[in-house]
């Protein structure tokens, strides 16, 4: 995916803190620069676009705004686990899910493609809940949580973990967008563009595939081929 942004002029840690549209050309600041463009596509989650961190100048309509606060982000995290072999004695990529009488459990994705990693998903409370004690937290329920299902001599083959952190991760502040109910139309509101100048893009946007990354990459390009419309007439 890289490969695709070869020769283009992109620039990393350089984080947006203010949009300025409404005149003739858009207006980005960046670390006290600012840059000038006809159009402007925000990626932003919905959760970074509520809590501020991009102030827009006007202020976005009340449409928008209150678009972005019906698409608040969920709670959802991985543990990766690579284990020395096949400790579980599943099939790759087989998906477990436990027939659960509470709301400590979680799923697997086992032997991902074919690899030694199994992915554990944890979501809801007890995921933010976890994730507000630590990466730790997070990898000792998910290998206990495998133990309770598969026994404790797969302790002695793990090799490394990893946790993802979603909503303690300042580009995101959560994982993936939730419609609160009745609030499925805020995203086809956020989808149009706001003065023909700035677009709205990411998985939240999609009407139907939203959170995953195939919505995120129909709408970004669904976006472009707005802006070059608009730019070319």
């Amino acid at each position: 995916m890289g490969r695709l942004a070869l020769g283009a002029p992109i620039r990393f840690f350089s984080p947006v803190n203010r949009i300025e549209w409404g005149s003739r050309l858009v207006q980005v600041e960046t670390h006290g620069e600012r840059m000038t463009a006809r159009a402007v596509i925000v990626t932003a989650s919905t959760a970074v676009l509520a809590s501020g961190k991009i102030e827009f100048r006007p202020s976005l309509p009340v449409q928008f705004a209150q678009a972005i606060a019906k698409l608040t982000l969920g709670s959802l995290d991985q543990v990766a686990i690579e284990f020395n072999g096949n400790p579980l004695g599943v099939q790759s990529d087989e998906l477990i899910f436990e027939k659960a009488v509470g709301r400590q459990t979680a799923a697997l994705h086992a032997n991902f493609l074919g690899s030694k990693l199994c992915l554990v998903q944890v979501g809801g409370k007890l995921c933010a809940d976890l994730a507000l004690q630590g990466e730790a937290a997070l990898n000792d329920f998910a290998i206990n949580w495998l133990v309770s299902q598969f026994g404790s001599d797969l302790r002695k083959s793990i090799e490394r973990t990893h946790a993802t952190r979603w909503n303690k991760q300042p580009w995101t502040l959560g994982a993936f967008s939730t419609a609160v109910p009745g609030a499925q139309s805020a995203r086809k509101a956020l989808s149009k563009p706001l003065g023909d100048q700035v677009w709205f893009a990411g998985e939240a946007v999609h009407e139907s595939l939203w959170g995953t990354v195939a919505g995120a990459w129909e709408i970004g390009e669904h976006a472009a081929n707005e802006v070059i419309s608009r730019i070319r007439n």
